[in-house]
């Protein structure tokens, strides 16, 4: 009779565990890093992945919300590089090209739906010429990391090399960096724009070849019902670049 009021008590008095907000936030951004990982390597039904994003993205904006993330309008967004001496675009910033480009083709999809901005880094060690340190790729929005890769190896065939991916909150879109020589984020993280997110490097397929050129691949995708569309963002870029340089010089 002791033992059995024993074991009444204890369970009785026992603390009642719960799940902070930030426990479900890492939670559902781990599955959606999951999900991330299963659209490049295409072994997920799409039908299946626009449910599950459409599925995930209000869980992402109430754990950001929650946790006091700071809304950052398109008007504010920042330039991704940070700490370099100089840089350019591709082509002038001509290099958004959307034909054939499917989100959910992961990483064997067509185009290029994002702008390239290069460092100058003439022996390719990663390196600014100038200032002969890494260059910062800092978050253009506020927003939560989602999915990440800092495991690219070369003889990877994936394109994109390193990355990292971080809704936007305030416009439901999804940024996407690439090509980073490290990443210093991880799903689940809250960041705020001018946030380090990585560095400038050469990882993916063809980036990393001898002709492959230090940069940053910066694409953002507007959701639609769970369905990431790429939008062309060169006049953010523009605007962007201009407040740097203003701020810089």
């Amino acid at each position: 009779m002791q033992k059995v009021l024993f074991l009444f008590y204890t369970i009785l008095l026992a603390p009642v565990i719960s799940f902070s907000q930030t426990e479900i936030g890492n939670n559902v951004c781990i599955k959606w890093d999951k999900l991330d990982k299963q659209i490049i390597n295409q072994t997920i039904d799409i039908d299946d992945a626009i449910e599950l994003m459409e599925e995930y993205e209000p869980q992402i904006i109430s754990y950001f919300k929650k946790s006091n993330g700071e809304n950052v309008s398109r008007e504010n967004w920042v330039f991704p590089l940070n700490n370099l001496a100089t840089f350019y675009f591709r082509d002038n910033g001509n290099d958004y090209r959307v034909t054939g480009y499917d989100y959910f083709q992961g990483s064997n999809t067509k185009g290029h739906p994002a702008h390239d901005i290069m460092i100058l880094d003439k022996n390719k060690d990663l390196l600014d010429d100038s200032t002969l340190r890494p260059v910062d790729i800092v978050s253009m929005c506020s927003g939560v990391v989602v999915a990440t890769d800092s495991t690219w190896a070369v003889g990877s065939l994936l394109r994109g090399g390193k990355y990292v991916k971080i809704f936007d909150v305030t416009t439901n879109g999804l940024f996407y960096y690439s090509h980073l020589s490290v990443v210093s984020v991880k799903p689940g993280d809250i960041v705020n724009a001018g946030d380090k997110i990585g560095e400038v490097g050469r990882t993916g397929r063809k980036a990393i070849l001898p002709e492959g050129k230090t940069h940053v691949h910066v694409a953002y995708l507007k959701s639609e019902d769970g369905y990431p569309v790429p939008e062309d963002i060169i006049k953010d870029l523009r605007r962007a670049e201009k407040n740097f340089v203003s701020k810089n010089n």
